[in-house]
Protein backbone atom coordinates (compact mmCIF):
# COMPACT_ATOMS: atom_id res chain seq x y z
CA UNK A 1 0.00 0.00 0.00
CA UNK A 2 1.45 3.66 -0.77
CA UNK A 3 2.21 6.02 1.81
CA UNK A 4 -1.02 8.49 2.14
CA UNK A 5 -0.16 12.39 2.44
CA UNK A 6 -3.14 14.36 3.50
CA UNK A 7 -2.92 17.58 1.84
CA UNK A 8 -2.02 19.37 5.03
CA UNK A 9 1.34 17.31 5.27
CA UNK A 10 1.96 18.11 1.65
CA UNK A 11 1.45 21.15 1.56
CA UNK A 12 4.24 21.77 5.16
CA UNK A 13 6.31 19.45 3.01
CA UNK A 14 6.41 21.40 0.11
CA UNK A 15 6.72 24.64 2.19
CA UNK A 16 9.82 23.45 3.69
CA UNK A 17 11.25 21.41 0.70
CA UNK A 18 11.46 24.93 -1.08
CA UNK A 19 12.21 26.54 1.65
CA UNK A 20 9.47 29.09 2.49
CA UNK A 21 8.59 27.38 6.16
CA UNK A 22 11.00 29.34 8.30
CA UNK A 23 11.23 33.02 9.76
CA UNK A 24 13.08 34.81 6.61
CA UNK A 25 15.85 36.11 8.68
CA UNK A 26 18.90 35.41 10.21
CA UNK A 27 22.52 34.70 8.86
CA UNK A 28 22.73 35.13 5.20
CA UNK A 29 23.97 31.81 3.07
CA UNK A 30 23.08 32.54 -0.43
CA UNK A 31 25.13 29.02 -1.59
CA UNK A 32 23.12 27.28 0.64
CA UNK A 33 20.33 28.49 -0.09
CA UNK A 34 20.97 28.56 -3.84
CA UNK A 35 22.17 24.72 -3.41
CA UNK A 36 18.88 23.49 -1.10
CA UNK A 37 16.95 25.10 -3.98
CA UNK A 38 19.13 23.58 -6.58
CA UNK A 39 18.59 25.93 -9.40
CA UNK A 40 17.42 29.55 -9.33
CA UNK A 41 15.93 30.96 -12.88
CA UNK A 42 17.02 34.63 -14.09
CA UNK A 43 14.37 36.65 -15.41
CA UNK A 44 13.93 39.31 -16.93
CA UNK A 45 10.36 40.06 -15.59
CA UNK A 46 10.63 43.48 -13.07
CA UNK A 47 8.26 44.09 -10.70
CA UNK A 48 10.08 45.90 -7.57
CA UNK A 49 13.38 43.98 -8.20
CA UNK A 50 13.99 41.03 -11.00
CA UNK A 51 12.08 37.80 -10.61
CA UNK A 52 14.87 35.83 -9.54
CA UNK A 53 16.19 38.59 -6.40
CA UNK A 54 12.66 38.20 -5.23
CA UNK A 55 13.40 33.93 -5.05
CA UNK A 56 16.33 34.48 -2.85
CA UNK A 57 15.02 37.61 -0.46
CA UNK A 58 12.11 35.72 0.35
CA UNK A 59 14.28 32.80 1.72
CA UNK A 60 16.28 35.51 3.80
CA UNK A 61 15.83 38.69 3.83
CA UNK A 62 19.08 40.58 4.68
CA UNK A 63 19.72 39.09 1.01
CA UNK A 64 20.52 42.48 -1.40
CA UNK A 65 21.02 42.56 -4.89
CA UNK A 66 24.58 42.75 -5.35
CA UNK A 67 25.13 39.85 -3.06
CA UNK A 68 24.28 37.98 -6.03
CA UNK A 69 27.66 38.78 -7.71
CA UNK A 70 29.50 37.64 -5.61
CA UNK A 71 28.74 34.27 -6.45
CA UNK A 72 29.68 34.39 -9.84
CA UNK A 73 32.75 36.23 -8.89
CA UNK A 74 33.71 33.40 -5.97
CA UNK A 75 32.49 30.95 -8.50
CA UNK A 76 30.00 29.22 -6.38
CA UNK A 77 27.68 29.11 -9.04
CA UNK A 78 27.22 28.25 -13.23
CA UNK A 79 24.91 29.82 -15.18
CA UNK A 80 23.26 26.80 -17.95
CA UNK A 81 19.84 26.43 -19.42
CA UNK A 82 17.10 24.26 -17.24
CA UNK A 83 13.97 25.84 -18.04
CA UNK A 84 15.70 28.50 -18.74
CA UNK A 85 18.98 30.58 -18.24
CA UNK A 86 19.35 29.32 -14.63
CA UNK A 87 22.23 30.33 -11.71
CA UNK A 88 23.21 26.40 -10.95
CA UNK A 89 25.69 25.26 -7.62
CA UNK A 90 29.33 25.41 -9.76
CA UNK A 91 29.85 21.83 -7.52
CA UNK A 92 26.64 20.04 -10.10
CA UNK A 93 28.77 20.95 -12.87
CA UNK A 94 30.01 17.38 -13.67
CA UNK A 95 26.51 16.06 -13.14
CA UNK A 96 25.12 18.40 -15.58
CA UNK A 97 27.96 17.64 -18.26
CA UNK A 98 24.84 15.38 -20.18
CA UNK A 99 23.04 18.35 -20.32
CA UNK A 100 25.77 20.29 -22.87
CA UNK A 101 25.51 16.68 -24.90
CA UNK A 102 21.43 17.10 -25.17
CA UNK A 103 21.61 20.76 -26.19
CA UNK A 104 23.92 20.00 -28.85
CA UNK A 105 21.29 17.70 -29.97
CA UNK A 106 18.40 19.90 -29.36
CA UNK A 107 20.03 21.98 -31.53
CA UNK A 108 21.25 20.31 -34.50
CA UNK A 109 17.43 18.91 -34.83
CA UNK A 110 15.99 22.33 -34.69
CA UNK A 111 15.71 25.45 -36.59
CA UNK A 112 16.83 27.68 -33.79
CA UNK A 113 19.77 28.64 -35.61
CA UNK A 114 18.45 28.44 -39.13
CA UNK A 115 21.33 27.08 -41.06
CA UNK A 116 23.29 30.72 -40.07
CA UNK A 117 26.08 28.67 -37.58
CA UNK A 118 29.29 27.54 -38.75
CA UNK A 119 32.13 26.26 -37.70
CA UNK A 120 34.42 28.98 -38.77
CA UNK A 121 32.26 31.78 -37.18
CA UNK A 122 32.33 29.95 -33.60
CA UNK A 123 35.94 29.52 -33.87
CA UNK A 124 36.45 33.20 -34.06
CA UNK A 125 34.30 34.04 -31.29
CA UNK A 126 36.45 31.46 -29.17
CA UNK A 127 39.84 32.86 -30.50
CA UNK A 128 38.33 36.43 -29.69
CA UNK A 129 37.45 35.94 -25.97
CA UNK A 130 40.62 33.88 -25.46
CA UNK A 131 42.73 37.20 -26.77
CA UNK A 132 40.79 39.74 -25.37
CA UNK A 133 38.78 38.22 -22.39
CA UNK A 134 35.23 38.10 -21.32
CA UNK A 135 33.18 39.63 -24.08
CA UNK A 136 29.19 40.38 -24.10
CA UNK A 137 27.34 40.21 -27.33
CA UNK A 138 27.62 44.29 -27.55
CA UNK A 139 31.57 43.58 -28.72
CA UNK A 140 29.69 41.78 -31.56
CA UNK A 141 28.19 43.30 -34.34
CA UNK A 142 26.55 41.19 -37.61
CA UNK A 143 23.46 41.37 -40.08
CA UNK A 144 23.12 45.24 -39.71
CA UNK A 145 20.44 45.23 -42.54
CA UNK A 146 18.90 42.18 -41.73
CA UNK A 147 15.03 42.81 -40.88
CA UNK A 148 14.55 42.93 -36.88
CA UNK A 149 12.29 40.17 -36.11
CA UNK A 150 10.16 39.91 -32.60
CA UNK A 151 12.95 37.22 -31.15
CA UNK A 152 15.18 37.64 -33.62
CA UNK A 153 18.70 37.36 -32.85
CA UNK A 154 21.30 38.40 -34.65
CA UNK A 155 24.19 35.46 -36.21
CA UNK A 156 26.80 36.40 -33.41
CA UNK A 157 24.21 36.39 -30.82
CA UNK A 158 23.04 32.98 -32.12
CA UNK A 159 26.69 31.67 -31.85
CA UNK A 160 27.31 33.15 -28.74
CA UNK A 161 24.27 31.56 -27.43
CA UNK A 162 25.15 28.12 -29.54
CA UNK A 163 28.92 28.19 -27.82
CA UNK A 164 26.90 28.41 -24.15
CA UNK A 165 24.51 25.77 -24.90
CA UNK A 166 27.00 23.09 -25.77
CA UNK A 167 29.29 24.19 -22.62
CA UNK A 168 31.87 25.77 -25.08
CA UNK A 169 31.59 29.30 -23.51
CA UNK A 170 30.71 29.86 -19.82
CA UNK A 171 28.83 33.07 -17.98
CA UNK A 172 31.63 34.68 -15.76
CA UNK A 173 29.72 37.35 -14.66
CA UNK A 174 26.46 39.63 -16.00
CA UNK A 175 26.84 43.59 -15.51
CA UNK A 176 23.19 45.58 -15.56
CA UNK A 177 21.64 42.00 -16.16
CA UNK A 178 24.05 41.83 -19.40
CA UNK A 179 26.21 38.43 -20.09
CA UNK A 180 29.58 37.95 -20.05
CA UNK A 181 31.02 35.47 -22.01
CA UNK A 182 34.44 33.58 -21.06
CA UNK A 183 36.04 30.50 -21.91
CA UNK A 184 35.17 27.31 -19.30
CA UNK A 185 38.71 27.43 -17.72
CA UNK A 186 38.93 30.49 -16.60
CA UNK A 187 35.25 30.24 -15.20
CA UNK A 188 34.99 26.77 -13.77
CA UNK A 189 37.14 25.43 -11.34
CA UNK A 190 39.87 22.51 -12.96
CA UNK A 191 38.89 20.00 -10.67
CA UNK A 192 34.98 20.39 -11.56
CA UNK A 193 35.98 20.84 -15.44
CA UNK A 194 37.74 17.44 -15.93
CA UNK A 195 35.53 15.66 -13.37
CA UNK A 196 33.34 13.21 -15.39
CA UNK A 197 30.70 10.74 -14.05
CA UNK A 198 29.21 8.00 -16.54
CA UNK A 199 25.66 8.72 -18.58
CA UNK A 200 23.89 6.46 -16.09
CA UNK A 201 25.36 7.91 -12.62
CA UNK A 202 24.48 11.62 -13.71
CA UNK A 203 21.03 10.85 -14.24
CA UNK A 204 20.58 8.99 -11.26
CA UNK A 205 21.94 12.23 -9.71
CA UNK A 206 20.05 14.31 -11.34
CA UNK A 207 16.51 12.36 -10.38
CA UNK A 208 17.51 11.97 -6.67
CA UNK A 209 18.34 15.74 -6.30
CA UNK A 210 15.24 16.41 -7.78
CA UNK A 211 12.92 14.27 -5.70
CA UNK A 212 14.73 15.64 -2.60
CA UNK A 213 13.87 19.14 -3.46
CA UNK A 214 10.67 18.69 -4.37
CA UNK A 215 9.63 16.14 -1.92
CA UNK A 216 7.10 13.67 -3.01
CA UNK A 217 6.71 14.07 -6.96
CA UNK A 218 5.24 12.24 -10.29
CA UNK A 219 7.61 10.95 -12.92
CA UNK A 220 6.66 14.08 -14.72
CA UNK A 221 7.41 16.50 -12.59
CA UNK A 222 11.07 15.05 -11.77
CA UNK A 223 12.10 15.30 -15.45
CA UNK A 224 10.55 18.64 -15.20
CA UNK A 225 12.98 20.09 -12.28
CA UNK A 226 15.73 20.11 -14.12
CA UNK A 227 14.34 20.00 -17.99
CA UNK A 228 17.93 17.54 -18.53
CA UNK A 229 16.43 14.35 -18.49
CA UNK A 230 14.07 12.88 -20.50
CA UNK A 231 10.41 10.96 -19.65
CA UNK A 232 11.93 8.06 -20.89
CA UNK A 233 14.70 7.68 -18.07
CA UNK A 234 12.75 8.91 -15.27
CA UNK A 235 10.88 6.16 -15.53
CA UNK A 236 14.00 3.82 -16.01
CA UNK A 237 15.24 5.24 -12.90
CA UNK A 238 12.11 4.67 -11.17
CA UNK A 239 11.71 1.52 -11.83
CA UNK A 240 15.17 0.70 -10.75
CA UNK A 241 15.75 2.60 -7.49
CA UNK A 242 15.00 2.25 -3.84
CA UNK A 243 11.35 4.40 -3.53
CA UNK A 244 8.52 4.53 -1.94
CA UNK A 245 5.53 4.72 -3.34
CA UNK A 246 3.36 7.17 -2.07
CA UNK A 247 -0.21 9.09 -2.20
CA UNK A 248 -0.65 12.63 -2.08
CA UNK A 249 -4.24 14.59 -1.13
CA UNK A 250 -4.61 17.72 -3.41
CA UNK A 251 -6.54 20.73 -2.24
CA UNK A 252 -9.71 19.44 -4.04
CA UNK A 253 -9.31 16.45 -1.84
CA UNK A 254 -8.47 14.11 -4.77
CA UNK A 255 -5.53 11.57 -4.82
CA UNK A 256 -2.49 11.54 -7.02
CA UNK A 257 0.19 8.70 -6.78
CA UNK A 258 3.34 9.72 -6.86
CA UNK A 259 6.89 8.76 -5.24
CA UNK A 260 9.15 9.75 -2.62
CA UNK A 261 13.01 8.83 -1.27
CA UNK A 262 13.03 6.46 1.70
CA UNK A 263 13.39 9.70 4.04
CA UNK A 264 9.63 10.31 3.65
CA UNK A 265 8.55 9.20 6.76
CA UNK A 266 11.34 11.08 8.95
CA UNK A 267 10.51 13.99 7.16
CA UNK A 268 7.29 13.90 7.38
CA UNK A 269 7.50 13.52 11.14
CA UNK A 270 10.09 16.43 11.79
CA UNK A 271 8.26 18.62 9.51
CA UNK A 272 7.51 22.37 11.34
Amino acid sequence: MPLKIKNFDARRLWLAATGLSGVPTGPLDLPSIVNSLGFVQLDTIQVVARAHHHILWSRNQNYLEPILDALYSDRHIFEHFSHDASIIPMEFLPMWKRQFTRKNEQIEQSKWFNGRLDAAGCLKIIERINLEGALSTHAFTSDKNAPREMWGRPAHKQTLDYLWYVGRLATCYRKNFVKYYNVPERVIPINLHEKSYPEGAQIDWLCRAALSRLGVATTKEIQQFWEAKTIAEVKAWIDSADLISVSVQGADSSWTDAVALPDIDGRLKSLP
